[in-house]
């Protein structure tokens, strides 16, 4: 009856002592038995179990698969989805966004410098900004992106007009008939042709870099539209198995697929 006693108290104590600690399950199967101090955006500090008055380490968020909490609750630690296509880097997806979205909204969501060849890209951002060269706006209007096109070839026009009503000044300022040079409209018409070809430089510039941009935006939102659609996601689970006449918590990880 005392044995019996004892290893009740013995089993009271230990479980008393193993629901007072915190434990860090790794991505690599390794659990530490910590009191955990603080979780940060990418860090998380804590004490070793049998250490309490040691050193206080830090591990990255990115090396743990979840936190078993003294209190009973598990934390787990987001994980990002694996596309079903290889070729698409691995960037954070942007789920925040639906069909029928303009550059306007997507410029705000994307950043255009992240952007990778993937198979299934509709445009070519080179190709968009040779076109906008030929004619500005033109590889906006093929990407989609029509009103803004045209806004670029309104600029455009804008500035051939410029160039256009200089050229007819500079021609008006000298009369064939009487041999008079009128200096000042002369001036202004020069003024307004340098402006106008000035105009002309800077807008063809703009509408090839902005061409490119819109194309690399325009394809990372329908790959991440495509991922909405048919992706394969892992996710982290927890499963609880009985070992030696106790419930020990098990990491795994779920695929789930989705189209």
């Amino acid at each position: 009856m005392k044995r019996i006693l004892s290893m009740f108290l013995f089993l009271v104590v230990y479980a008393a002592a193993a629901s007072a600690q915190d434990i860090i399950v790794k991505k690599n199967g390794e659990d530490v038995k910590s009191k955990v101090l603080e979780i940060d955006s990418g860090t998380v500090r804590y004490k070793l179990f049998d250490e309490p008055d040691g050193a206080t380490y830090v591990m990255n968020k990115s090396e743990i698969l979840m936190i078993r909490h003294e209190s009973g609750r598990n934390e787990i630690f987001e994980t990002y989805p694996v596309s079903s296509n290889a070729c698409y880097p691995a960037r954070m997806s942007v789920t925040d966004i639906r069909p029928g979205m303009k550059y306007r909204e997507l410029k705000g969501l994307y950043d255009y410098s992240e952007w990778y060849s993937g198979f299934g890209d509709r445009y070519n951002p080179a190709l968009m900004g040779v076109c906008s060269w030929l004619i500005p706006g033109l590889g906006q209007m093929i990407s989609g992106e029509v009103g803004r096109g045209f806004a670029w070839l309104g600029g455009s026009v804008g500035c051939y007009v410029l160039v256009g009503l200089g050229a007819g000044l500079n021609t008006s300022a000298y009369s064939y008939y009487d041999g008079n040079h009128n200096s000042s409209m002369a001036a202004m018409g020069t003024i307004m042709l340098l402006a106008g070809y000035l105009g002309l430089l800077t807008v063809d510039i703009c509408a090839i870099v902005d061409a490119c941009r819109v194309a690399k935006v325009r394809n990372m939102y329908e790959q991440d539209l495509r991922r909405l659609n048919y992706s394969f996601e892992l996710h982290p689970s927890v499963n609880y198995i009985g070992m030696d006449g106790s419930i020990q918590p098990t990491a795994g990880l779920t695929l789930a697929m989705k189209f």
